[in-house]
């Protein structure tokens, strides 16, 4: 494995050789602000490089407009007195649009245009805009197709595996008699749980620098802190069931509710399947499962034969109860929230 700081640069090299090349087959003139702008724009992950790339891309075309209508306008004043309101009208623009590398990037245009080129405006802006957009592209292009960066990637992958994680363990905790061996394998699968998910939080530095400058507004960005806490606050409601003592439901008379239980926790993993589902389709941002989410029969929790049953039970057996059913309602409110908070970002 290449190191980072050697991929870039072996990157960089192989694009500014590959610009040069097509420049020569062309035969264009200025070729050179290609080569430029690759140098200008790459910096190592896509985001920062699309904004690197639109700012000097406004900033040109800002500064080729002021210079082709600024030189018309005051080409027969005297340069010191012309030059200075055109880099004015420059600044103002640029200023006005927020820019910071495209503003220093208008100025440079207004200067070279009026300094070097002004009598060929015509044919240089165009090979300028040309030729910096082409470099742009490149730019962009080399960082897909040249040992592209994968943090993004690598961040969605392990977030969608972590969902299929908890799916098959609340299944497998369902199927398995309730006996210390299960304790110990759930044990065991939630360390592993957590160990992947702050590894992912670890990685998403990098994977925020691929989404650019203003990651923490983007969609995708925030679906991983959604799906973040969801993974989190499941991976504590399972230790919790772990360490709770199981209810004897058959013997206590509550053979409804535990059936209700059961079916809720496995309709809860397989809605964690179905969101590992949806989410895996495609690399856009996909909307939760169009089929209704799983809810806590909470009628059939609080019927009179479950009060009846609830009578008989010794305050330390009504606790057990009371704990499970806790637990379970926080999972509810979990999916119900992480749901509602999904679409809010899809729409």
């Amino acid at each position: 494995m290449l190191r980072p700081a050697l991929r870039d640069n072996l990157r960089l090299a192989l694009t500014v050789a590959l610009v040069n090349g097509f420049a020569t087959l062309t035969g264009l003139a200025f070729a050179m602000y290609a080569s430029l702008a690759v140098l200008s724009v790459s910096v190592g992950n896509y985001g920062n490089t699309l904004e690197l790339g639109r700012q000097r891309l406004i900033g040109t075309t800002i500064g080729a407009i002021v210079v082709f209508f600024g030189y018309r306008a005051w080409g027969h004043l005297p340069v010191l007195i012309a030059l200075p309101l055109a880099m004015l009208l420059a600044r103002l623009i640029a200023g006005s649009l927020r820019l910071t590398v495209g503003y220093s990037v208008c100025c440079f245009v207004v200067i070279m245009g009026w300094l070097l080129h002004e009598q060929q405006l015509d044919s240089w802006i165009p090979l300028r805009l040309f030729w910096t957009a082409f470099g742009i592209v490149m730019a962009l292009l080399s960082l897909r197709l040249f040992w592209p960066a994968r943090a993004r990637l690598q961040q969605r992958q392990g977030l969608l595996q972590l969902l299929v994680d908890l799916g098959h363990t609340l299944s497998d905790y369902l199927q398995s008699p309730p006996d210390a061996k299960r304790r110990n394998a759930l044990t065991q699968r939630l360390r592993a749980m957590r160990n992947s998910l702050i590894s992912l939080r670890e990685q998403r530095v990098n994977a925020l620098r691929e989404l650019g400058p203003l990651a923490s507004r983007h969609p995708v960005a925030q679906l991983w802190d959604l799906m973040d806490h969801a993974c989190e606050m499941l991976i504590l409601d399972l230790d919790e069931l772990r360490r709770l003592p199981d209810p004897q439901w058959q013997a206590w008379g509550l053979h409804r509710q535990h059936e209700a239980a059961l079916q809720f926790t496995a309709a809860v993993a397989n809605r964690l399947l179905n969101w590992q589902g949806n989410l895996s389709r495609s690399l856009e941002l996909q909307p939760p499962p169009p089929t209704p989410r799983p809810v806590l029969p909470i009628e059939d929790l609080s019927d009179e034969q479950a009060k009846a049953a609830f009578q008989r039970l010794t305050p330390s057996e009504l606790q057990q109860v009371a704990g499970r059913l806790m637990v379970l309602n926080r999972i509810d409110h979990t999916l119900e929230i992480t749901e509602r908070r999904w679409r809010t970002l899809v729409i």
